[in-house]
């Protein structure tokens, strides 16, 4: 009779499968440990973990582990009107994403909540579906984009290289860049993908209107130690430069649109006796800044750094000539 020499791998049903990753993603786990476990692929992780989403499960990942939120349960919770109007917000705000699968599964969402409201709440969605009100101008319309965008979500969940393909910078032909995903970013109603790109070995922003089409890879790859904010806290905007001290006078005029807002991380705000105000930032993008400060006309004046002086002051000239030559 013969003897085995070693236990069999256990396999398990989809079923099966399932509901052991279920428990596993309690407490944490990565795709190489429930691939181990499972005895099975880590793309038969992705797969597993793609349709977990697709089912209503909020996962969440972290430094490669995915989990279950704490105290998931799986039970339904109960919402209140002020929650409601929240969601609907966020559905106006993002509205310039109509035909994307963003705006989709956000309005799919409102409506499972819709469905469990009680008549009393119910009664009130008229009213609260039309407190919000977005005026975005100007805004890009990424319905084209859909796939593009559906395969962005993909790569940024998983953690998966991808290749943009005829990706068009202004004035250059069309490329191709294997890039690692790190972010998407809203910035002014556009959409920007940050991450790493191979050929550039270094940081690098994609504007996501600009790209033809993506192929997401099976390629893993890990996350940045450094948190990508503080890199962006580094910029006025989008553009990465070195920081440094950017002061910038704003006129009586001006001074209270500057002072109710916020922008950005560093500044600070002087207040001059004839009710003017110093605004003094660390920072980098100085092509930004310069757009920026001239949205002012004579309402801003630089004080520093030279650089951004310069910038200004030729923007100036160069405009007020061409004013002139067209008399």
């Amino acid at each position: 009779m013969a003897h085995r020499k070693g236990r069999k791998p256990k396999r398990y049903s989809q079923v099966a499968r399932i509901s052991v990753m279920l428990r596993r993603l309690i407490g944490g786990a990565t795709v190489g440990e429930l691939a181990d476990e499972l005895q099975v692929t880590k793309r038969q992780v992705h797969r597993d973990l793609q349709q977990l989403e697709d089912s209503g499960y909020p996962l969440e990942q972290e430094d490669g582990r995915w989990r279950l939120p704490s105290g998931f349960t799986g039970l339904e919770v109960a919402v209140s009107p002020y929650e409601l109007m929240s969601l609907h917000l966020a559905q106006s705000h993002v509205a310039y994403l109509k035909g994307t699968s963003f705006v989709d599964d956000l309005e799919a969402l409102i409506k499972k909540v819709e469905a469990g409201l009680p008549d009393k709440v119910r009664n009130h969605l008229e009213r609260i579906v039309t407190t919000f009100s977005p005026l975005q101008r100007p805004i890009r319309a990424y319905a084209a984009q859909r796939q593009t965008l559906d395969s962005v979500r993909k790569a940024l969940l998983r953690q998966l290289t991808v290749v943009l393909h005829g990706y068009r910078k202004p004035g250059e032909r069309p490329r191709d860049y294997l890039v690692d995903p790190y972010q998407l970013i809203l910035y002014q109603y556009g959409l920007y993908l940050v991450g790493h790109s191979h050929q550039a070995r270094a940081l690098r922003i994609f504007a996501l209107e600009r790209i033809k089409s993506i192929t997401v890879t099976e390629d893993m790859f890990e996350l940045p130690k450094v948190p990508l904010a503080e890199r962006l806290d580094r910029a006025f905007g989008l553009i990465e430069e070195p920081p440094q001290e950017v002061k910038i006078w704003i006129a009586p005029e001006w001074a209270y649109f500057v002072k109710e807002r916020s922008w950005h991380p560093t500044q600070t705000l002087k207040l001059q006796k004839d009710g003017s105000v110093i605004l003094t930032m660390q920072c980098g993008g100085l092509d930004e800044l310069t757009a920026w400060i001239l949205s002012f006309g004579p309402g801003a004046k630089v004080l520093g750094p030279q650089a951004l002086i310069e910038n200004v002051s030729g923007q100036l000239t160069a405009a007020a000539q061409l004013y002139r030559s067209s008399r």
